[in-house]
This record gives C-alpha cells, sequence and structure tokens, in this order.
C-alpha cells in the first residue's frame, strides 16, 4: 500500500478514477527519469503514457484519455513536467519487445529492430516503414504483420514483456522441452522418446507405452517421427482439452486440414499465440482469447496478404458471427482447445444443471430435525443443453428422457446451475444415451442411493464436458443415508422416487 502522501495517478473517465498500482508505480517511475513516454502491458492491453501531454493511449483501441498526477500532501493536481523529464534521453530500456514467428516458433527481433518498431507504436503510427541490415521492412501493426518489400514474404508478428517468464506464453515451456529430447532439435524419434522416458522396468512395456504415444502426437502419419508443432499441439491439448475422447475429435479434423495444407497447425499455434499476447485475459495461468479477441484476430487473417487455408475459417466464423452472433458470446473466454474447435467451424453450447427439490421444500425446513443435516432440498436433477435449433433436458425417471426443458413432472427447477460448455451435437449426445446408458439405468436397477438420477446426470456430464456435476449433488445419497431414520426408509424410498 502506498504511503499517505505519496503521489497518486489519475485518468479522466466520466469522472477522474485512480489508476491501479501498476499502472501508478510505472508512470511515477516514469515522471522522475528522463523519458517522456513509456510502454506498458497491464490488464492484457498495452498502453502508451505520454508526461508530456498527459495522455493514455490504449494501442488496441486506440482510445486517449486524459491523465493527471496528484502530488504528495497538499501539493495540487499537476499536468506540469518536471524539468527533468524534458531532457530526451534513451538510456531507459523499452519494457516491451517484438517476436517474429518463423520456422515453427517465436525468434526474437535484433534489439535495434525491436526498439524501433515499439517507439513507432507509441507514437501512434499503425504502419510504417524501416531498414533493418541492409533490407527494408513494412510494420502493419494494425494486422502485425511484418512485409520484406524486396521478397514481399510477410510475417507474423507479436509484441510481448521483455521480462516476462516463458511459461508466460504458453507454447514456450512445451518447445523448450521438446529441444530437451530431440537429438538434432528437428524432430523427435522412438530413440528419443525412449531415452526421456521415465523408467518403468520392464523394457516391453516402456517400448509400447512410447510407440502409442508417439502415434497419437503424430497428426501427419509420419511413422516413429513428431515434429515440434505435433509436440506443442498434444501438450496443449492435454493442458486445455476437457478429455482424451475431445481431443481425438479434434485432431481427426486436424489430420484432414494437414493433408492439404501441412503447415497449417503451426500457424494455427500462431494465430493463438499472437492473439493470446494482445487480446488475452491478465492474470489467467494458461493463455485464452477473449471472443472479440477472436474476432480481431480472424478479420486480421481475413485482410492479410496471404492465401491459407485458416483465412477461409476465419472469413466462414466473421460471416456466422455477423449473420446471427451464432458463433459467440460478448462474455466468452477461449483456450487453445476452444480456439481450434470454434475455428474449425464446431459450435460450442451452453450446458445446465436443472435442480428440483422433490422434497417441496420439506428438506430445508426439517432436515436438520430428521435427518440430523441441513439440506437446502432434496435433489432431483436433469442435464439442459441448450442447442441452437431445440434444447434439451436430459434425465433418469424409471426410464431415459429427452424432453423440452421446463415440462418434466418436476415443475419448476428451484436453482439452475450453469455447467459449462460442450461442442457435442444432438446426435452425438443422442447416440451416447441409447447406446451407453440406456442399458445402465432403468426401473429394475434404480437404487436411491447408488444409482439415481442424479447418477445419471453425473454421467452425461462426463461425457459432455469431462467434468461431474457439484460434489453436494452427486454425493447428497451419500451424506443422508448416513443417517439410521434414511436406512430404515431406503425401500421405501427406492419404491416411490
Amino acid at each position: 500500500m502506498a504511503a499517505p502522501d505519496a503521489p497518486k495517478w489519475e485518468v479522466q473517465l466520466d469522472t477522474w478514477k485512480d489508476l491501479g498500482v501498476e499502472e501508478a508505480e510505472f508512470l511515477e517511475q516514469l515522471w522522475r527519469s528522463k523519458e517522456l513516454r513509456g510502454s506498458l502491458r497491464c490488464r492484457g492491453q498495452v498502453y502508451v503514457f505520454d508526461i508530456e501531454k498527459m495522455t493514455q493511449t490504449n494501442t488496441i483501441s486506440n482510445k486517449v484519455r486524459t491523465i493527471r498526477r496528484i502530488g504528495p500532501a497538499s501539493e495540487e493536481a499537476t499536468n506540469d513536467v518536471p524539468e527533468i523529464a524534458r531532457c530526451k534521453s534513451q538510456s531507459m530500456e523499452v519494457a516491451l519487445v517484438v517476436e517474429v514467428w518463423l520456422a515453427g516458433e517465436w525468434k526474437r527481433l535484433a534489439k535495434e529492430e525491436s526498439n524501433e518498431i515499439v517507439r513507432h507504436q507509441e507514437k501512434g503510427e499503425t504502419a510504417f516503414e524501416f531498414s533493418s541490415r541492409g533490407t527494408s521492412y513494412i510494420i502493419d501493426l494494425r494486422h502485425m504483420t511484418q512485409t520484406n518489400v524486396k521478397s514481399n514474404r510477410t510475417r507474423t508478428i507479436r509484441i510481448v514483456d521483455r521480462f516476462a517468464a516463458p511459461e508466460a506464453m504458453g507454447f514456450d515451456a512445451f518447445r523448450l522441452a521438446f529441444r530437451e529430447r530431440s537429438t538434432d532439435g528437428k524432430a523427435l524419434t522412438l530413440e528419443d522418446m525412449r531415452n526421456s522416458w521415465p523408467d518403468e522396468g520392464d523394457p516391453t512395456l516402456l517400448d509400447l507405452t512410447v510407440k502409442s504415444v508417439l502415434k497419437e502426437m503424430g497428426l501427419r502419419g509420419n511413422s516413429g517421427l513428431v515434429d515440434m508443432t505435433e509436440w506443442d499441439h498434444f501438450w496443449a491439448l492435454e493442458r486445455d482439452g476437457p478429455s482424451h475422447v475431445s481431443a481425438q475429435e479434434v485432431n481427426e479434423q486436424l489430420a484432414l486440414a494437414l493433408k492439404k495444407d501441412p503447415q497449417v497447425l503451426g500457424r494455427m499455434q500462431m494465430h493463438f499465440e499472437a492473439a493470446a499476447a494482445e487480446f488475452g485475459r491478465e492474470g489467467a495461468e494458461e493463455p485464452v482469447l477473449s471472443s472479440q479477441g477472436l474476432l480481431r484476430a480472424c478479420e486480421r487473417l481475413v485482410a492479410s496478404p496471404q492465401n491459407v487455408l485458416e483465412k477461409q475459417w476465419a472469413a466462414e466464423l466473421i460471416r456466422k458471427h455477423q449473420a446471427d452472433g451464432e458463433v459467440l458470446e460478448e462474455d466468452e473466454t477461449l483456450n487453445y482447445y476452444d480456439f481450434l474447435n470454434v475455428m474449425l467451424g464446431r459450435k460450442r453450447f451452453k450446458v445446465h444443471l436443472w435442480m428440483y427439490d422433490i422434497s417441496d421444500g420439506f428438506a430445508e425446513r426439517w432436515s436438520w430435525l430428521l435427518l440430523g443435516q441441513s439440506f437446502k432440498g432434496i435433489w432431483h436433477t436433469g442435464v439442459v443443453v441448450e442447442w441452437p435449433d431445440k434444447s434439451s433436458e436430459f434425465w433418469f425417471g424409471g426410464k431415459l428422457f429427452d424432453s423440452i426443458p421446463g415440462s418434466t413432472p418436476f415443475g419448476i427447477p428451484k436453482e439452475k446451475r450453469f455447467l459449462g460448455y460442450t461442442y457435442k451435437r444432438r446426435g452425438e449426445v443422442w447416440d451416447y444415451v441409447t447406446r451407453h446408458c440406456a442399458a445402465e439405468f432403468t426401473r429394475e436397477n434404480y437404487d436411491v442411493l447408488t444409482h439415481n438420477c442424479n447418477h445419471f446426470s453425473d454421467k452425461l456430464s462426463l461425457f459432455l464436458r469431462n467434468d461431474h456435476i457439484p460434489d453436494e449433488i452427486r454425493k447428497q445419497p451419500e451424506l443422508v443415508m448416513e443417517t439410521v431414520t434414511a436406512r430404515a426408509l431406503r425401500p421405501l424410498l427406492n419404491r416411490y422416487l
């Protein structure tokens, strides 16, 4: 916490508002230095502060706001620039650096080149030309590209924090692990994997395990070889994907795309990383992308001169979103798994757990007296999936039902709890319910403790999202049956529930 007499920095919105601690500390350092301008990445945005003009510019939206400094104690709010700050100096190292996507990974530009681009950005310039080592480049900060004037080759660039840990960008740790294991730095072989795999004590088991993992990683069909982009993709899906089956579904579509364009996987990683760095969520443990950030990334792709496969995907995504907004919601965030699904044309659907109190309020009033524990309700649940054509409520009541939400015999739900999203389409879900659940959930094998409606909801939730329903519902029968009263009533409950 700042001292009571410490200077304070404010930004003018509708009224003057305090800037955050990070911005205030940065501005105070800038104020006392010999620099008039400086860049700061904060809350997923990049801001340029101009001490001479006392402005803050968001480099993504280009929104300019007025800032002011309120000095310590009785010092008046002021926009006067201290004399020391009027002496422009290059002594302060630029905190942001520029990286270019090259050969399947991000390469940092030379310090002079990087500083030159950042300085142009700080001046509010979005398109400019500069020369380095005898070559001229056109930089487009709207589309985040660098074009070689002579060869007309265009590459994607990103601007990142010089001092950020490699893991902060998500894939860098995977790339480091790849280099540590690969003999030639270009591909992982069966022997590379054997040498780096934990010793299982059984050579035969080790060999089978390594072969199985390599086969799963390889999307291009190169037997016994995996390149860096395949390695990165595998571990990113391990981190972000809801299940092994879900990852397989994405990989099937990607494998088809790779037959048309062998480089598309690497570029998709590039697009995601660049967009997450620019439009990501501040403080997220893994890289994620806002829905608006995805749309901005797609707009850049469509506007780019390169005629690549994902440009078609981006154009289709924008078309669908503009037509009826069916692709994205404003508050959505997407990880790498989500990004691939959306770009490949798969829509995700909301999943809710509808909770009905079959005691009709009796449990909340009397459960403590009768059972020795307090319950808000005795829950019957149904899983509701919101598909665009028609939502469905799946529930177990002697047999399995697919109903219009709200039309079940249980009336109005006491609570509708949002569980998350699924990419499963109606046909996939109904096929799973009929093939894998119908024989398991019947009137004959119903049991109020071990095999009830909530167990079905939990199993369906695992299929949809690879996650359980809340424990307070899933384990409620176990808690209830710990009481003598409930154990005595179990045969009766099995008959009537």
